[in-house]
């Protein structure tokens, strides 16, 4: 028979300690890793949706633009001057870009106006001081021995039975030879002046003056659409 040793002689019985209770951090852990994987899936496709939009094509229109050119209005200075007709070697026909080349006569007075037969632009004449009212446009083009040139322009007068001349002639050295000319009486319609001219001397300079000798002071002439033409052969002309 087992004797149990007495109280005072048995070991000790130690108090266990009490079990943590490691629940509500675990489940805070695995939220944590639940929310962290999802941001990181839902970058990855996020990323991949940019990339595969990156490589369509962009099919809507573009924004419009102003560039300087379009914002800049063109000045009638600086107008692209286009020739009235084909092979018209006078590159400023109907005075669009300005009055560089020609030339009044004496005292004339010539500016640019509005009120054109065609464009926007014509050369007005006044008598001003000028004893023979008149504009002049030299050095056209070299002339051609046996080449007949014409010149056509279309003028108005803002008084009725004003006399208008045109002389096509050529000139070398400064001296004017083989004149040719057309007149007409014109008022206040647009009226169409030709003149026809044989080329007599080789390398001359071709040119043309619009003269006004009955132009009234206070009076104005329009001139405008000057068309100089060529074509080899012998017209009579000028003989």
């Amino acid at each position: 028979m087992l004797r149990t040793p007495p109280r005072h002689l048995a070991p000790p019985i130690r108090d266990r300690p009490p079990t943590r209770n490691h629940l509500p951090v675990e489940s805070v852990l695995a939220l944590a890793a639940i929310v962290l994987t999802a941001a990181i899936v839902a970058g990855s496709m996020l990323d991949r949706q940019q990339s595969s939009a990156a490589r369509l094509p962009n099919l809507s229109p573009p924004a419009p633009t102003t560039t300087r050119a379009a914002a800049v209005a063109t000045s009638p200075a600086t107008a692209v001057a286009s020739p009235a007709a084909r092979g018209n070697p006078i590159a400023n026909p109907g005075f669009e870009a300005g009055l560089t080349g020609w030339r009044p006569l004496g005292g004339t007075g010539v500016e640019r106006v509005d009120g054109a037969r065609e464009g926007d632009w014509a050369a007005q004449l006044t008598r001003g001081s000028a004893r023979l009212p008149g504009l002049l446009l030299a050095d056209i083009l070299r002339v051609r021995t046996h080449h007949v040139y014409h010149a056509t322009l279309w003028v108005r007068a803002a008084q009725p039975g004003t006399t208008v001349r045109v002389n096509l002639f050529e000139a070398r050295g400064g001296r004017r030879s083989s004149v040719d000319t057309a007149a007409a009486v014109v008022g206040r319609r647009w009226r169409r002046l030709e003149v026809r001219h044989e080329g007599r001397r080789g390398g001359a300079a071709l040119g043309v003056e619009v003269l006004a000798p009955g132009l009234a002071a206070g009076s104005r002439l329009l001139v405008d659409d000057l068309v100089i033409g060529a074509r080899a052969g012998v017209s009579g002309v000028g003989r």
